[in-house]
């Protein structure tokens, strides 16, 4: 059973970036593709060649990336601007601070990898920096394992973020 929290939440752009990348590969990108396997069968016999493999697998790839993308359009949920960002949660901007090295800072949104932030990296609220960070405040610490190791960051600010 699908629940509400696993269900992709993204801002109402982000889904209409995403319908217009959708229609764009539906459209020109299996025209395109359709021209190139064309192509490629006209070389000659296409049981041995490369370049009618490389367009089959490209195909492959188009067609993965139109199912994913009608499926996440399908489950999204709108996810609305922030009201309270006193506290680390989905789209909300927070700069940390390493503690072992605190020249050391980033800013990350939480939200999901399909948003597209201005002047900050995202952060998947499921990473393991993302699951610590949510519903941290300015000055809370948070220590999480990566496979570089363990890290500990300190909350330095939080803001609202630019999701486009």
């Amino acid at each position: 059973m699908v629940t509400e929290s696993d269900r992709p939440i993204l801002s109402q752009p982000a889904i209409e970036a995403l319908r217009a990348e959708l229609e764009s590969l539906k459209e020109d990108g299996r025209r395109q593709m359709s021209e190139r396997l064309l192509a490629a069968r006209e070389l000659g016999d296409v049981s041995d060649s490369a370049e009618f493999e490389s367009a089959k697998q490209d195909q492959a790839l188009m067609e993965g990336r139109i199912a994913k993308l009608e499926d996440l359009i399908k489950r999204a949920v709108v996810m609305e601007a922030p009201e309270d960002i006193s506290s680390v949660g989905r789209g909300v901007l927070v700069t940390v601070r390493d503690v072992d090295s605190p020249q050391f800072e980033d800013s990350y949104v939480i939200a999901e990898s399909e948003e597209r932030v201005t002047g900050a990296r995202v952060l998947s609220p499921q990473s393991p920096l993302g699951q610590a960070l949510i519903g941290k405040k300015i000055g809370d610490r948070v220590t999480y394992n990566a496979p570089g190791g363990t890290f500990t960051y300190e909350v330095v600010s939080l803001a609202a973020a630019d999701v486009t």
